[in-house]
């Protein structure tokens, strides 16, 4: 038997954690504390068998696939007991996160999911798996991209596990060009400052949940992307500018959480670390005959 490793993810309008036991209590049973909240648990493994409790009474004993989903209600009065090893990633949704989505997007209210225990969701699991290296390292954090995986989350659940949810809120979408070149300008503004997608929705007077569908529409990019790109192009700049600057203060500069976070955004996309890419530059303008700049 072994303690349970747990990860924690915590906002205002939700949480994520990750939880993961080798050797759980087989006979400890869990009291889930009673919330007005939904919780949408995705495994990241198999787990082989696993019992649940609803107001009192047996609701679900087996095992759960790896990638398949559940999405109780924290109201209910649950209880659990984990009678095999397991690896899942848990979103807890107050039920007033959905409320203000619903509002922002004219959808119905619902009062329940419905699911099988044993349905697999492939874009729940790999929206899962997109937050496993915030959840091991939370100096990466990024508030523009917790707020996109929020949103998706939210817009996913909402279509396939609300009974008659309606797909017509979700058409196709664009910024106009003001909105694209303010939305840019405020992003390229704040590459080191946590900024959220509800900050730049106001300045485009829309609601968050259309500004990051009709910005990635618009760009190709979600906002959290773009702004990535943005930090990496800043870096890059800099390294160049200055080559004498130490690595570490120009990812502190551009927003990257440490030298190790550029040194992996780098790498996947020039293939090379920073180092390496500021050595091949500046070997490359001195065969040119040209002189680096020093400030």
């Amino acid at each position: 038997m072994t303690s349970p490793w747990i990860s924690q993810i915590t906002s205002d309008e939700f949480t994520v954690t990750r939880a993961y036991q080798k050797n759980p209590n087989v006979d400890r049973v869990v009291d889930i504390p009673c919330l007005d909240k939904f919780s949408i648990i995705v495994q990241l493994e198999d787990f082989a068998d696993h019992r649940l409790w609803r107001g009192g009474r047996l609701a679900y004993s087996g095992g759960h696939r790896k990638a398949s989903v559940s999405l109780p209600f924290m109201g209910d009065g649950l209880r659990c007991q984990h009678r095999a090893a397991y690896d899942n990633v848990r979103f807890n949704i107050p039920r007033a996160t959905f409320d203000d989505l619903q509002q922002e997007n004219g959808m119905k209210r619902f009062e329940r999911f419905v699911y099988d225990q044993n349905d697999q969701d492939e874009i729940l699991y790999h929206l899962a798996r997109a937050l496993l290296p915030t959840l091991i390292q939370s100096s990466a954090r990024n508030q523009l991209f917790l707020d996109h995986i929020l949103l998706a989350t939210c817009d996913h659940v909402y279509r396939r596990y609300v009974r008659g949810a309606s797909n017509s809120v979700y058409g196709k979408c664009k910024l106009t060009t003001r909105q694209v070149l303010l939305a840019k300008d405020i992003i390229a503004t704040h590459l080191a400052g946590d900024l959220s997608v509800q900050t730049i929705a106001a300045e485009c007077d829309l609601s968050r949940s259309h500004f990051s569908r009709a910005f990635k529409q618009t760009t190709g990019m979600a906002p959290h992307a773009w702004l990535m790109q943005m930090r990496f192009e800043k870096a890059k700049e800099l390294m160049m500018s200055q080559p004498l600057k130490p690595i570490s203060s120009i990812a502190q500069e551009c927003g990257f959480s440490d030298q190790s976070h550029l040194t992996r955004v780098f790498t996947r996309m020039l293939g090379t670390s920073p180092a390496a890419w500021r050595r091949q530059r500046r070997a490359s303008t001195s065969l040119l005959g040209e002189e680096p700049p020093t400030k």
